[in-house]
């Protein structure tokens, strides 16, 4: 063993561990969330399933709700951001690989459309955090279409696929990013259809 790998193991566990502690903060929190309610849901209960102080439980969420939607306070991740502006390959691949990379740290999508349905609270918030990643989405899909036009095309396109995908059922275990791809492909297959036809 190199010392260059001694000294990554440290860092790589700690990593785990915050990842394991994330998800177990998640977990406690959708798990109350759809027992109690929202309203009927406390930090300090979420806290005392983990076995961890509300302290710690802020330097993981910012709130309860995001807690109980798992949403990440840095929407668009610095290393996808960083990815998708450094890929020279085609633009929608690239998209679907910068969506399904947000998509990817929420929870599972029927779960989620069921507690959101349930607990009416948390619309406000999901869509708060969608209406953000759609602002950071942006941003970096102008900043690499070259063009307004083709960005504006790209991101409607993208959009409407993201739409289309999360009201289909989740059972599909190949990876959001294929899904993704294909719905697009699918929507412009439709649209040529009825061109033709026209």
């Amino acid at each position: 063993m190199t010392n260059d790998q001694s000294a990554g193991e440290p860092s790589g566990l700690r990593e785990r561990k915050k990842k394991q502690r994330r998800a177990a903060l998640h977990d406690a929190a959708l798990r109350l969330v759809e027992r109690h309610g929202l309203d009927g849901t406390t930090v300090e209960q979420i806290c005392e399933e983990v076995g961890v102080s509300p302290r710690t439980f802020f330097n993981y969420f910012p709130s309860k709700t995001a807690a109980a939607l798992n949403l990440p306070e840095q929407i668009i991740s610095p290393e996808a951001a960083a990815r998708f502006r450094s890929t020279t390959g085609e633009l929608m691949p690239a998209i679907c690989e910068l969506l399904a990379d947000s998509m990817s740290s929420g929870v599972e999508r029927r779960r989620l459309k069921k507690l959101i349905t349930d607990q009416p609270e948390l619309v406000a918030a999901f869509t708060q955090w969608m209406g953000a990643l759609k602002a950071e989405f942006t941003t970096l899909v102008e900043e690499r279409a070259g063009s307004p036009e083709v960005a504006d095309a790209a991101i409607m396109l993208a959009l409407a696929s993201l739409r289309t995908l999360m009201h289909r059922p989740a059972d599909d275990s190949r990876p959001d990013a294929v899904r993704l791809l294909e719905t697009m492909d699918r929507l412009i297959a439709v649209r040529h259809a009825t061109m033709v036809e026209a």
